[in-house]
């Protein structure tokens, strides 16, 4: 977390000095490097003295009141990245252009580690984060992205709905983070390999790029892989010249950064169903009048749906697309499908037995999902 944090702060100098930041009530423009921190002292002032007549005026003038700065590791054609420029869309038409969310795919602003941490400290940063990575924040939280975890979206508007995942938002507010939007779809993951992978034993010793996160890495060791983190825009690359043995995400994002180019093999583990919330740290979160606040989150659970359906239209294409590319899609029978799943089952009862969950947690969300 120490690395993170220096990380996080030569970051926000960074862009602070080359991007156009806008916080509580000061207005952006890009500037000279030599001037912009007089400018900026100078609007935080201007901004702290104006009347809400003034600040009306602005918002009725269409003049961005307040940036956010909305960056994701999808690429620019991702479902993802489509539905956070239509949430864009729809914040600037609830606030009349009050306030400005600025989409950047591509991790253009740096990892998703670090952007959390930035927002933590202030920054006007957005960006997308699932379980797995507000577990080192909130513990339980990762537990929504454990393998083999649910079988249909339901499941994820149960789990969202419920008392028990608005008590761990409370306590990652707590700790300096707000999601201030959920229930966007990422999907169901699969694995794409160089080899044909069949069984268990197909995947043993294979190097298979996961997320920077605890539960993926253990999930695919427990699986007989040999898991290999690193950033998404590094995994092309990785396959090319052999760093990795394969990759796993679902079927749009593995197509849309052109892996099926340099790995040809796909099998539909469903190893996860996976959902991601959108979070901006607390800090800058508090700087915008509640009124805004609302239309952001109204704005968000708008986008989210948009999101989901264009996921879900995508998908039912895809594996038709890659099969019409020269790529072999395998269904897993139904004993082999239950190995993987018998194989990651380890994964809840270490986390609760080492103290990362809470014990029963595991129970409790099965009894949400069945309710």
């Amino acid at each position: 977390m120490k690395t993170r944090k220096i990380v996080a702060v030569t970051m926000a100098g960074l862009m602070a000095a080359g991007l156009a930041g806008c916080g509580g009530s000061s207005s952006s423009t890009t500037t000279a490097a030599a001037s912009s921190a007089a400018e900026t002292s100078a609007a935080a002032e201007s901004g702290a003295a104006e009347s809400g007549a003034s600040e009306a005026s602005q918002a009725a003038s269409g003049e961005a009141k307040y940036t956010i700065k909305l960056c994701t590791e999808q690429t620019a054609d991702d479902p993802i990245t489509q539905g956070n420029q239509k949430w864009a869309d729809l914040v600037s038409e609830k606030t009349n252009g009050a306030v400005k969310i600025e989409v950047y795919p591509n991790s253009e602003l740096g990892k998703k580690a670090d952007l959390i941490e930035m927002g933590m400290m202030g920054q006007n940063v957005c960006t997308i984060a699932d379980g797995s990575y507000l577990m080192d924040y909130v513990p339980d939280f990762g537990v929504v992205m454990g393998p083999f975890l649910f079988t249909d979206w339901d499941a994820m508007y149960k789990i969202t709905g419920s008392d028990w995942w608005a008590e761990q938002a409370k306590a990652l507010e707590d700790q300096g983070l707000e999601i201030i939007s959920t229930n966007w779809i990422y999907g169901e993951r699969q694995l794409m390999t160089k080899k044909e992978i069949k069984s268990l034993d197909d995947l043993k010793g294979l190097k298979i790029r996961v997320p920077n996160n605890d539960i993926s890495v253990q999930m695919f060791n427990l699986l007989g892989a040999a898991s290999t983190p690193m950033a998404l825009s590094d995994v092309y690359t990785s396959l090319s010249q052999g760093v990795v043995d394969g990759v796993e995400n679902p079927l749009t994002t593995l197509y849309n950064n052109k892996f099926q180019e340099v790995c040809k093999y796909i099998t539909m583990t469903n190893h996860q169903m996976t959902f991601s919330n959108f979070v901006v740290g607390k800090k800058f979160w508090d700087t915008i009048p509640e009124e805004y606040q609302q239309a952001i989150v109204e704005a968000g659970e708008e986008a989210a749906e948009y999101n989901n359906d264009l996921y879900k239209e995508q998908s039912q294409k895809m594996v038709d697309t890659f099969k019409s590319e020269g790529t072999t899609v395998n269904e897993l029978d139904a004993q082999t499908q239950e190995d993987f799943k018998n194989a990651c089952l380890k994964l809840y009862q270490d986390y609760e037995d080492n103290g990362t969950w809470t014990k029963g947690l595991y129970d409790q969300i099965q009894s949400i999902i069945n309710s």
